[in-house]
């Protein structure tokens, strides 16, 4: 099953570019503990998310990795970080 991630997007109307926060609920929004949001431009963001509608300015959508990769986002699958703390555990 692919993973699935919750993004937050906003159209930025000052640049003209979206707003995209990556929203993850181990962190509560008054954690210490910053969360990924980056800017993308528009053609960008539309070519990774074709199923968005283009009129809408906001709203909070769920994706897949590949998809969150083509934006930006910094994205660790669950078994590479297991083989990778297996590779240098033994």
């Amino acid at each position: 099953m692919a993973q699935t991630i919750e993004i937050g997007y906003a159209l930025d109307r000052r640049s003209g570019n979206f707003i995209v926060t990556k929203i993850d609920h181990i962190f509560p929004a008054s954690s210490k503990f910053h969360r990924q949001q980056i800017c993308v431009l528009p053609n960008v963001f539309f070519r990774a998310l074709p199923s968005v509608d283009r009129r809408s300015v906001a709203n909070v959508i769920q994706i897949n990795a590949n998809q969150a990769h083509e934006l930006g986002f910094i994205v660790r699958e669950k078994t590479e970080v297991a083989a990778y703390d297996f590779a240098f555990t033994a």
